[in-house]
């Protein structure tokens, strides 16, 4: 099977050989690789040290990984009438030499890049379609609404339907559809032919804290230490991160004495600095600053007793399993997404939307129950060591390669 996989994530050739992208990218590359065999990524060029990692670090691919990067191009300026011209070219040729065209949901300006999907269904070629978040629900929240006026909210409004209607279009002609979280499912299942909701963790068994560690650290907490609560993401509103910190001071009225460490950084960080010292809350909620992923994060979250994500949207990334991954029981907010993803009462406990109260109530029912922090825990692990990445890309290799041996639509 000749894989393409056509992306807006751009990479940079390195002189020497080999081609530097995202860290986080550069592992699901490889992940793929390894399940479906040898990928061709088709993806914007840059030149080396203009690029950019959505992480926290950059990666280094080389031909030993199963992945031939071919460039497309890029933007000459906001005004660029030929860029169309040229992307076409390029696409073309590599939709040619491809029996699976693997796309995914796009945002302006790099929607041209639909062209890949819509000339594979032309020329009937199975295709691979990726909606990655429930993203209607979570820039209506950030973008549509946030609007600084009613035209601009207006501008907005229709520039995310439309937006939304191609993605439609996509899922309905092909040949398989991968929803990546709940919420997606249940925006996008009615319209798609061929639908299969997957989870997508990053990491592996070797990954997943051990038994040995994970007594160790719960027997320390038997004593009714404070409980140490860890936050990671981009510091951005819709994560309600100011819901964590606003629960530590109603636990401080209550007697209940916790650590809270957030980690990460964004356009959110001042504010929360500032929410933390009006409420005099310096001595229990720590901002640690970004944090890298792989060793360094995984370190950071074995540290920690409880995992919070009170994200303000119906979608939310991969933190979950992280976090399960190193045994902590997850407290988040109720959507479609967590209920799926964590097992109320199992391993974490889900609060009404936007309650910093009942966030304060989780924690305190953790901290006055040691028992159901133990049991938790060890669930979280055993639903990390049943999802992993290995795990997950074999399934889904499985259903891909359903297309060639016509057993799916």
């Amino acid at each position: 099977m000749r894989y393409l996989l056509v992306t807006h994530i751009a990479y940079s050739p390195q002189p020497g050989g080999g081609s530097e992208l995202d860290r986080l990218w550069a592992e699901d590359l490889k992940g793929l690789a390894a399940s479906v065999g040898p990928v061709t990524v088709a993806a914007p060029a840059v030149s080396a040290g203009t690029l950019q990692a959505w992480g926290t670090s950059l990666a280094t691919l080389t031909a030993t990984d199963g992945i031939t990067l071919v460039p497309l191009p890029v933007r000459r300026g906001r005004f660029d009438p030929l860029y169309a011209v040229r992307l076409r070219r390029a696409l073309r040729r590599a939709v040619a030499d491809a029996d699976l065209v693997h796309t995914s949901n796009l945002f302006a300006p790099d929607t041209a890049l639909y062209f890949a999907h819509d000339l594979a269904v032309r020329r009937g070629k199975k295709t691979l379609f990726v909606v990655a978040e429930d993203f209607p629900d979570m820039l209506g929240w950030e973008w549509v609404r946030t609007a600084p006026n009613g035209l601009e909210r207006w501008r907005r409004a229709h520039t995310l339907a439309r937006t939304d209607r191609a993605v439609r279009r996509r899922v309905a002609n092909a040949s398989l559809t991968f929803l990546h979280t709940p919420a997606a499912v249940a925006r996008y299942r009615l319209d798609a032919a061929n639908a299969i909701a997957i989870r997508q963790p990053v990491h592996e068994s070797g990954d997943v804290i051990s038994a040995a560690r994970l007594e160790a650290r719960l027997n320390a907490a038997v004593g009714g230490r404070p409980l140490r609560l860890i936050a990671a993401a981009r510091l951005r509103p819709l994560k309600g991160l100011d819901f964590l910190i606003r629960a530590v001071a109603i636990l401080r009225e209550r007697g209940v004495a916790v650590e809270a460490t957030l980690y990460g950084s964004g356009p959110e960080q001042a504010n929360l600095q500032a929410l933390i010292a009006q409420l005099d809350l310096s001595a229990s909620v720590t901002l640690a600053g970004p944090v890298a992923s792989g060793p360094e994060l995984r370190a950071a979250l074995e540290a920690g007793d409880l995992f919070f994500m009170p994200h303000l949207t119906a979608d939310f990334g991969r933190a979950f399993f992280d976090a399960m991954a190193a045994a902590l029981p997850v407290v988040a907010f109720r959507s479609p997404a967590s209920e799926d993803t964590v097992r109320h009462a199992v391993d974490g406990l889900l609060c009404p939307m936007a309650d910093a109260e009942s966030l304060a109530a989780a924690i305190a029912r953790f901290s006055l129950d040691r028992d159901l922090l133990a049991t938790a825990s060890a669930a979280a692990r055993r639903r990390a060591v049943e999802n992993t990445r290995c795990f997950w890309n074999t399934l889904r290799a499985g259903w891909i390669n359903e297309l060639f041996a016509g057993t799916r639509l």
